[in-house]
């Protein structure tokens, strides 16, 4: 057989504008003799006769050309691929293959966050990934979303690290999901470390959407609806209220008090009473539009956008506004230089309060709707308010609804960005990055004064005002470097140093006696000389150098190596300085020979990673220093001298958190990549936890913060998905799972820490202890109740003394954990948290000659939750003589005629502690939610061209279609952000404002 003589071949690359294309991969088929194009696109290479060479470019179709004699010059034209870009995704300061990987990355799509009618982003992230958690801070418009990457890794400030277009901040809620391309969610160290100490919780990167070369293109999108409450909670009815409580003074031996005759009138007359839930809820109108405008030459691309949404709450005078203008421009400036500027106007405007907020204002509008009895009228005969006699913990409610419309807070965001990018030489690059972003903020609270009752009454009027401003800028500087070698290994670095700083300074000033008359309601228009000012002021930098490297050998071997130098303001000298350093590896096993025949198996990939990330933001500003208070008076030889009182003890020596990450993972392809597998194991465990250390009561000062503390997290998440069609019909099914393992290792010797206080009555139900999961909960164990005398006669101690001396039939049955024939605190015993056993969610998208169907799934299991703000609606003795109403469900209380009952007797004098805090308050708050449906048309090409139009989508969607679920409170999906964000309260229900089931009807056109 003739040896194959060598040809020398040489050519050019272009895109399909006829863009030239450097960096192209040409490699002869079959072999690992190859080069890469350079900076004009073109290349040059000696290949046997008659071989084929191979193009390939990230985002770019994959080409094969023959090689025969003749040949001696190519041009070669490669055509972007969709399936191709979604094969590259955003890492830190950079982009990269998802085959190059060796850290956990996750990506969700545009067309993924925009499927759910929400103002933030984050929002529409629930239920897409495995190992994220998001839950919606409340229901009511414009709250916020929590978001843990990978669990609860401190208990401090768990919040991820944002980067959008490369410009790290702390807060997307700026943007509209609608001006997002991409999001990318990195999950473990290899991925993070590259961040540093802001890197422990995970980052999520968002890519913005900007211009693209052509004709200029608009894009107009909008939807409306109206959202309502998903369920209202069954209460008792004024008849069934009034048995409830005449009932409650029978058994306690007390008599009826003034209001018994209005108690025997709804008994009699078997009165249904004021729906207060329908009073306070309505159907609320939601509405988004959005226009923009795109185009330009290769050389300048440009973007416009603005964006109106609306959404009125499903409680009265609640609702939210947000305004969003987008504008950014690329431009070619010469052959090896690009730059770029984007900037994004946000403003917000909330009305209403709505939301339980625990601490110093646990009950909000809905709560006093439950609470107040359904028999007092609210308006008297002329309309004005009525004072409630029976229930005289909670306040009209009409009115304090009505006083909702001065609750306003109004803010403004300016968000811009630069970048220059630098091409050195062939495969070298500089970048710099500038991003600067500005936050004004304007709550403004009226409360009028007013005279219903002696209870019920507010004087002087109060208006609460606060300025704040926020300033925060970060300045990136890094090359970028690229080498591919003949053996089609590549290398490539990154090395940069960036310095960012924030600060900011606010103002509060409640004032007194401030007239009612819209016009006037200004502090200068206080007449009282008693207003109080409260100020605040920040200020932090932080300065930094990092390094990655990769190394790819054959698209067989992978590795990666990160470090990165922080210095930060908010430590002291000797520990201002942090090193993060981790590694990561892969392997590409699908690329071996002995895979290569196996023709089902497109991907087969193994990574494992080791790292160390930081977590600043667990430490506050200034946390070394102490606190005193001022304004103390001191007595020197008997005369009065001001000064100022140590309150706090100071630790020069606080740092930040460090999670240390293992990671294990595998990525699998199967049948032409339609079966996609991702899965991982990890184990994070947090050093140098932030806690309380522990100093003795004579010391007199509140202890320091220290870096006592460790904590770990154990889970597995799974990924599958898989695509195919049968005829026309396609389908796409996604499900992923996270199971997580939370366990606090230690507390630096401190005492278990105590959280999660609901109402007076109460107190904490939470702790956090050694050897347990964050918050879990802590009380009575409970036992049904007591069906009969015999019962409580035969629960006696070892000394026969009865356990609950107290009781009587149909009171609590409490279990004596520790055996010493009583029950008190020391009895309290683990019984559950807010940590679920694991969570998951699903998907599946269908289409079929134009149409379209979309369903998403989220699912948590295994969790439990402390109904905090049903604790009234299910109590079983008054509190201070008050009666609120009940859950529908007390009507199946003990009595002697239903002795079988778990539910315990209804009395006026409690002598058994029925509603001490027990497993009686605990509840199973697992769910099962249709987050979202939706169906839609895409309008046939053929009729849109008579129009000018490229394209044009209509549909129809529903948001949280059904929950279920076995938890009696408004919503399982509870959020810690009404007890101050406190992770230590996370599971318990302060009786945050719902989410809504909401109708949509919206579009799409492109022209």
């Amino acid at each position: 057989m003739p040896l194959r003589a060598d040809v020398p071949v040489s050519g050019k690359v272009l895109d399909s504008k006829g863009g030239v294309l450097p960096g192209v991969s040409v490699v002869v088929k079959g072999t690992t003799t190859g080069t890469s194009t350079d900076g004009n696109g073109a290349f040059t290479l000696v290949v046997p006769e008659n071989s084929v060479l191979v193009f390939s470019f990230v985002g770019y179709t994959r080409q094969e050309v023959p090689v025969s004699g003749a040949t001696s010059s190519l041009s070669v034209t490669l055509s972007e691929s969709a399936q191709e870009m979604e094969n590259v995704v955003v890492i830190g300061y950079g982009t990269a293959r998802k085959s190059d990987l060796t850290g956990s990355v996750a990506s969700v799509s545009s067309a993924q966050l925009t499927q759910v009618a929400t103002s933030n982003p984050v929002q529409a992230l629930q239920g897409r990934v495995a190992g994220v958690e998001v839950t919606s801070n409340s229901g009511q418009p414009g709250s916020g979303t929590r978001i843990r990457v990978r669990g609860v890794g401190t208990i401090n400030n768990a919040d991820p690290l944002y980067v959008v277009d490369g410009i790290q901040t702390s807060d997307i809620g700026f943007l509209l999901p609608a001006d997002i391309e991409s999001t990318e969610i990195l999950k473990d160290a290899s991925a993070t470390a590259i961040y540093g100490s802001r890197g422990a919780n995970g980052v999520v990167l968002i890519t913005t959407k900007h211009g693209k070369a052509g004709a200029t293109q608009f894009n107009l999108s909008g939807y409306t609806g109206f959202q309502e409450i998903r369920r209202t909670l069954p209460l008792t009815t004024a008849a069934q209220y009034a048995t409830l409580v005449t009932e409650a003074y029978a058994n306690g031996g007390i008599p009826l008090p003034n209001y018994g005759p209005q108690l025997q009138e709804a008994i009699q007359t078997n009165a249904k009473g004021v729906d207060y839930q329908d009073l306070v809820t309505q159907k609320g109108l939601i509405t988004n539009y959005s226009l923009s405008a795109s185009g330009g030459s290769e050389q300048n691309r440009y973007l416009v956008s603005g964006s109106y949404f609306q959404q009125n709450g499903i409680i009265k005078n609640s609702g939210f506004k947000k305004y969003v203008i987008r504008v950014n421009d690329d431009v070619v400036l010469t052959k090896h230089i690009k730059a770029g500027v984007a900037a994004t106007f946000t403003n917000n405007n909330q009305t209403g309060s709505g939301d339980g907020q625990g601490g110093s204002q646990p009950y909000q509008v809905l709560q006093y709707a439950l609470q107040v009895n359904p028999i007092i009228n609210p308006f008297g005969p002329n309309g004005s308010y009525t004072e409630d006699v029976i229930t005289r913990n909670a306040l009209n409610v009409p009115r304090y609804l009505d006083e909702q419309q001065f609750n306003k807070v109004q803010n403004n965001n300016l968000f811009s960005s630069s970048y220059l990018d630098i091409e050195l030489f062939k495969g070298l690059s500089f970048r710099s990055t500038f991003g600067i972003n500005y936050f004004n903020n304007h709550p403004k609270q009226y409360l009028p004064q007013y005279y219903i009752g002696p209870v019920d009454q507010r004087t002087p009027s109060q208006l609460i005002e606060t300025r704040t401003e926020n300033v925060s800028w970060v300045w990136s500087n890094y090359a970028n470097y690229n080498k591919t070698f003949a053996d089609n290994s590549t290398f490539s670095a990154t090395l940069g140093q960036e310095a960012q700083r924030g600060y900011g300074n606010g103002i509060s000033i409640t004032a007194y006696n401030v007239p009612a008359t819209a016009s006037l309601q200004y502090i200068s228009a206080s007449r009282s000389a008693d207003n109080v000012v409260r100020s605040t002021q920040y200020d932090g930098s932080l300065f930094s150098y990092f390094g990655r490297a990769n190394y790819n050998f054959r698209d067989r071997y992978l590795v990666t190596g990160t470090l990165r130098f922080d210095q930060t303001s908010k430590f002291l000298g000797p520990v201002r300085t942090g090193i993060f350093p981790s590694v990561g590896a892969a392997w590409n096993i699908s690329n071996e020979e002995f895979l290569k025949n196996v023709n089902y198996l497109s991907v087969l990939k193994l990574r494992a990673s080791y790292g160390q990330v930081g977590n600043q933001n667990a430490a506050p500003n200034y946390g070394y220093a102490s606190v005193a208070n001022n304004n103390q008076t001191y007595i020197f030889n008997g005369t009065p001298a001001p000064g100022l009182a140590i309150t706090q003890i100071n630790n020069p020596d606080l740092k930040w958190e460090t999670a240390i990450t293992t990671d294990v993972g595998l990525d699998a392809e199967l049948f032409n990549s339609q079966l996609t597998l991702t899965a991982d194991y990890f184990d994070r465990r947090t050093r140098d936890m932030i806690a309380l250390l522990p100093v003795p009561d004579y010391v007199g000062q509140a202890p320091a913060p220290a870096n006592v503390g460790s904590l770990r997290n154990r889970g597995l998440e799974l990924a599958l998905n898989y695509r195919n069609e049968i005829g026309k019909l396609q389908y796409n099914v996604g499900v992923n799972f996270t199971k997580i393992n939370n366990e606090v290792t230690s507390l630096g010797g401190g005492n278990a820490i105590a959280s999660g206080n609901v109402l007076p009555q109460i107190g904490n139900v939470t702790l956090t202890d050694v050897g347990r999961e964050i918050a879990y909960f802590y009380g009575l164990q409970a036992q049904g109740v007591f069906h009969s005398q015999g019962e409580i006669d035969a629960y006696r101690n070892a000394d026969g003394a009865l356990v609950q001396p107290g009781a009587k039939p149909g009171d609590v049955r409490y279990v004596d954990k520790n055996g010493d024939g009583t029950i008190t605190a020391a009895d309290n015993t683990y019984l559950g948290s807010g940590t679920p056993n694991f969570t998951y969610g699903a998907s599946l998208n269908l289409s079929y000659s134009g149409f379209d169907f979309k369903v998403l799934f989220y699912g948590v299991q295994g969790a439990e939750a402390i109904n905090g703000a049903g604790f009234n609606l299910n109590k079983s003795a008054d509190f201070v003589g008050v009666w609120s109403n009940f859950y529908a469900s007390r009507m199946d209380r003990w009595t002697p005629s239903n002795p079988n009952s778990n539910q315990p007797r209804v009395t006026s004098a409690d002598t058994n502690g029925n509603d001490r805090f027990s497993s009686r308050y605990v509840e199973d708050a697992s769910y099962l939610r249709a987050r979202n449906m939706e169906l839609g048309y895409t309008l046939p090409q053929s009729l849109l061209n008579k129009v000018q139009v490229r394209g044009a989508r209509v549909f129809a969607s529903v948001d949280n279609v059904f929950t279920l679920t076995k938890y009696t409170g408004y919503d399982p999906e509870i959020s810690t952000s009404a007890f101050y964000n406190n992770p230590l309260a996370y599971g318990v229900d302060y009786g945050n404002y719902p989410q809504a089931r909401t109708y949509r009807l919206g579009f799409n056109v492109q022209f």
